[in-house]
C-alpha cells in the first residue's frame, strides 16, 4: 500500500517526541506545549491571548499551564521594570522537561521517581512431616510360625510362668511328651517306657481317640496292668474311665 507524505517546504514546526510520549501529560498538555513550540519566539504568551487561539477557556489554560510546570515543561518568571513594579510573565518553555534549577531531566520520568516495590517475604514451606504407617507384620509369616510351632510339637503345658513345649513320640508322632515328663517316664518304668510310649501310639492310631495328658495316660494303664497282670492285653483294657485321664 503506498504511503503519501506530506511535502514540508513551509509553514510546518519540528519539535521533539518528548512530550508526545510523556505518560504525565494529559491530551491538554501536550496540546498546549505542541502550541507554544509552533509559536515564533518574540510572541508574547498570556492567559488571554492562548485562550484566543485555542478552543479552551482560561481556567483549562491555567490548568494545562500548572500541568505543564509540575512536570518540568514550563517555568513562568514575573518581571520587573525599572521602577521595580511587576510587569509581564515571562514563559521559559523546554521540549524537554527540566528540573528547578534548569538542568535537563531524565528522558525518562518514571525514573525521576522511582517507585520502591515493597519486599515480598515468603512464607517458609514448611515441610510436611511424613508419618510412616507402622508395619504390621506379615500374617502369612505368623501363620507360617504357629505351623512351625505345631510341627515342632511346642503345644504347652499349665503352670509355671514359661510354657514347655511338648514333642512328639511313637512309631505315628502322635504321642506328646516334654522333655520333664519324658524323663518321669524313664525313671518309672525304665525297662519298657518305650513299649508303653509304642502301646498309647498304636491304640490311639487304630482307635481314633485322644488324650489331654499322655503321661497321665501311661501312668492310668499301668496302675490297670498290676491289679490285673494275669489278664491278656486288649484294648479295652486301656480304656480310661472318666476323671481318670488329664
Amino acid at each position: 500500500m503506498p504511503v503519501f507524505r506530506v511535502e514540508k517546504n513551509e509553514n510546518y514546526t519540528t519539535m521533539s517526541n518528548c512530550h508526545l510520549k510523556d505518560p504525565r501529560l494529559s491530551l491538554k498538555a501536550k496540546g498546549l506545549l505542541s502550541v507554544f513550540l509552533s509559536l515564533p519566539d518574540s510572541w508574547k504568551y498570556s492567559v488571554g491571548g492562548l485562550a484566543k487561539i485555542c478552543k479552551e477557556g482560561k481556567s483549562g489554560i491555567c490548568s494545562g499551564l500548572k500541568e505543564l510546570e509540575a512536570a518540568g515543561y514550563l517555568r513562568r518568571e514575573r518581571r520587573r521594570d525599572e521602577r521595580g513594579q511587576l510587569r509581564e510573565n515571562l514563559y521559559i518553555i523546554f521540549e524537554s522537561p527540566r528540573d528547578g534549577s534548569g538542568s535537563p531531566k531524565s528522558e525518562n520520568p518514571a525514573l525521576d521517581n522511582p517507585t520502591l516495590e515493597k519486599p515480598v517475604q515468603e512464607k517458609p514451606a514448611l515441610d510436611n512431616p511424613e508419618l510412616e504407617k507402622p508395619v504390621l507384620e506379615n500374617r502369612a509369616q505368623l501363620n507360617k510360625e504357629v505351623l512351625n510351632k505345631k510341627e515342632l510339637n511346642t503345644d504347652s503345658i499349665k503352670g509355671g510362668s514359661e510354657k514347655e513345649p511338648r514333642h512328639k513320640y511313637g512309631e505315628y508322632s502322635n504321642v506328646l511328651l516334654t522333655d520333664s515328663e519324658y524323663q518321669s517316664l524313664r525313671q518309672e518304668f525304665p525297662q519298657d517306657y518305650r513299649q508303653r510310649i509304642e502301646r498309647l501310639s498304636e491304640y490311639m492310631a487304630s482307635t481314633g481317640k485322644s488324650y489331654k495328658n499322655h503321661l497321665a495316660t501311661i501312668r492310668s494303664w499301668a496302675r490297670k496292668d498290676r491289679r490285673e497282670p494275669t489278664k491278656k492285653y486288649s484294648h479295652d483294657n486301656y480304656r480310661c474311665e472318666e476323671g481318670e485321664s488329664l
